[in-house]
Protein backbone atom coordinates (compact mmCIF):
# COMPACT_ATOMS: atom_id res chain seq x y z
CA UNK A 1 0.00 0.00 0.00
CA UNK A 2 3.03 2.16 0.71
CA UNK A 3 4.01 2.69 -2.34
CA UNK A 4 0.87 3.42 -3.89
CA UNK A 5 0.54 6.17 -1.18
CA UNK A 6 4.08 7.72 -2.00
CA UNK A 7 3.73 7.04 -6.14
CA UNK A 8 0.34 8.32 -6.81
CA UNK A 9 -0.78 10.37 -4.31
CA UNK A 10 0.48 14.09 -3.31
CA UNK A 11 -0.79 16.76 -1.77
CA UNK A 12 0.15 21.04 -2.31
CA UNK A 13 2.14 21.13 0.58
CA UNK A 14 4.44 18.29 -1.31
CA UNK A 15 4.00 19.87 -4.70
CA UNK A 16 5.29 23.24 -2.98
CA UNK A 17 8.40 21.55 -1.23
CA UNK A 18 9.26 19.49 -4.53
CA UNK A 19 9.11 23.49 -6.01
CA UNK A 20 11.59 24.44 -4.00
CA UNK A 21 13.54 21.28 -4.01
CA UNK A 22 12.93 20.35 -0.15
CA UNK A 23 11.39 16.96 -0.92
CA UNK A 24 13.28 14.23 -3.40
CA UNK A 25 10.79 11.83 -3.99
CA UNK A 26 12.07 10.52 -7.32
CA UNK A 27 9.30 7.89 -7.39
CA UNK A 28 6.21 10.24 -7.89
CA UNK A 29 4.25 9.68 -10.91
CA UNK A 30 3.62 13.04 -13.03
CA UNK A 31 0.07 11.86 -13.28
CA UNK A 32 -0.06 11.66 -9.18
CA UNK A 33 -3.26 12.39 -7.83
CA UNK A 34 -3.47 15.53 -5.10
CA UNK A 35 -5.09 14.50 -2.15
CA UNK A 36 -6.81 16.38 1.34
CA UNK A 37 -6.31 12.99 3.54
CA UNK A 38 -5.13 9.51 3.11
CA UNK A 39 -7.62 7.04 4.20
CA UNK A 40 -6.55 2.98 4.69
CA UNK A 41 -9.56 0.77 4.58
CA UNK A 42 -7.27 -2.66 4.10
CA UNK A 43 -6.30 -3.23 7.89
CA UNK A 44 -2.88 -3.70 7.68
CA UNK A 45 -0.43 -0.89 8.30
CA UNK A 46 0.55 1.85 5.36
CA UNK A 47 4.42 0.19 5.32
CA UNK A 48 4.47 -3.70 6.01
CA UNK A 49 1.13 -5.52 4.62
CA UNK A 50 -0.37 -8.36 7.00
CA UNK A 51 3.21 -9.77 7.43
CA UNK A 52 4.12 -6.98 9.10
CA UNK A 53 0.42 -5.81 10.41
CA UNK A 54 1.32 -7.43 14.46
CA UNK A 55 4.85 -5.73 14.21
CA UNK A 56 4.15 -2.49 15.47
CA UNK A 57 6.62 0.45 14.74
CA UNK A 58 8.75 -2.52 12.15
CA UNK A 59 8.32 0.27 9.36
CA UNK A 60 7.28 2.92 11.24
CA UNK A 61 10.38 5.37 9.64
CA UNK A 62 9.10 4.41 5.94
CA UNK A 63 5.73 5.62 7.16
CA UNK A 64 6.55 8.65 9.08
CA UNK A 65 8.69 9.39 5.45
CA UNK A 66 5.58 9.32 3.56
CA UNK A 67 3.05 11.02 5.52
CA UNK A 68 5.22 13.70 6.66
CA UNK A 69 5.82 14.22 2.66
CA UNK A 70 2.37 14.55 2.27
CA UNK A 71 1.35 16.19 5.89
CA UNK A 72 -2.18 15.24 5.37
CA UNK A 73 -4.38 13.52 7.95
CA UNK A 74 -4.08 9.45 7.68
CA UNK A 75 -7.38 7.83 8.72
CA UNK A 76 -7.57 3.80 9.36
CA UNK A 77 -10.91 2.56 8.96
CA UNK A 78 -10.69 -1.39 9.33
CA UNK A 79 -13.20 -3.93 10.08
CA UNK A 80 -13.99 -5.55 13.46
CA UNK A 81 -12.63 -8.94 12.97
CA UNK A 82 -11.33 -10.14 16.47
CA UNK A 83 -14.78 -10.02 17.95
CA UNK A 84 -18.53 -9.18 16.83
CA UNK A 85 -20.65 -6.36 16.47
CA UNK A 86 -22.63 -7.33 19.61
CA UNK A 87 -19.71 -7.63 21.66
CA UNK A 88 -18.52 -4.32 20.64
CA UNK A 89 -22.00 -2.49 21.56
CA UNK A 90 -22.06 -4.60 24.78
CA UNK A 91 -18.20 -4.05 26.19
CA UNK A 92 -16.68 -1.34 23.83
CA UNK A 93 -13.66 -2.67 21.87
CA UNK A 94 -11.74 -5.72 23.31
CA UNK A 95 -8.29 -6.17 24.30
CA UNK A 96 -6.75 -7.49 21.42
CA UNK A 97 -9.04 -5.45 19.32
CA UNK A 98 -8.20 -2.11 20.48
CA UNK A 99 -4.08 -3.24 20.01
CA UNK A 100 -5.02 -3.89 15.84
CA UNK A 101 -7.54 -1.29 15.74
CA UNK A 102 -6.18 1.67 17.71
CA UNK A 103 -2.71 1.36 18.42
CA UNK A 104 -0.65 -0.07 15.77
CA UNK A 105 -2.76 2.46 13.06
CA UNK A 106 -1.36 5.25 15.65
CA UNK A 107 2.15 3.51 15.78
CA UNK A 108 1.88 4.01 11.61
CA UNK A 109 0.97 7.68 12.12
CA UNK A 110 -2.94 7.33 12.18
CA UNK A 111 -5.03 10.32 13.83
CA UNK A 112 -8.16 8.67 13.89
CA UNK A 113 -9.50 4.70 13.29
CA UNK A 114 -12.60 4.52 12.66
CA UNK A 115 -14.79 0.77 12.80
CA UNK A 116 -15.68 -0.23 9.40
CA UNK A 117 -17.55 -3.11 9.96
CA UNK A 118 -17.49 -6.18 11.56
CA UNK A 119 -18.66 -10.23 12.02
CA UNK A 120 -22.55 -10.84 13.09
CA UNK A 121 -23.42 -13.42 15.05
CA UNK A 122 -23.84 -16.12 12.06
CA UNK A 123 -19.98 -15.00 10.83
CA UNK A 124 -21.13 -12.90 8.32
CA UNK A 125 -19.55 -9.27 7.91
CA UNK A 126 -21.81 -6.34 8.26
Amino acid sequence: AHIAVRDQLTSAFEKAALQRGEVANRSLSPDAIEVDAVVNTIGFPLVGGPAGSMEGGRNSEIAKEILSSLNVPYFVAAPLLIQDLQSWKDQGIGGLQGVVLYALPELDGAIDAVPLGGLSAGGEID
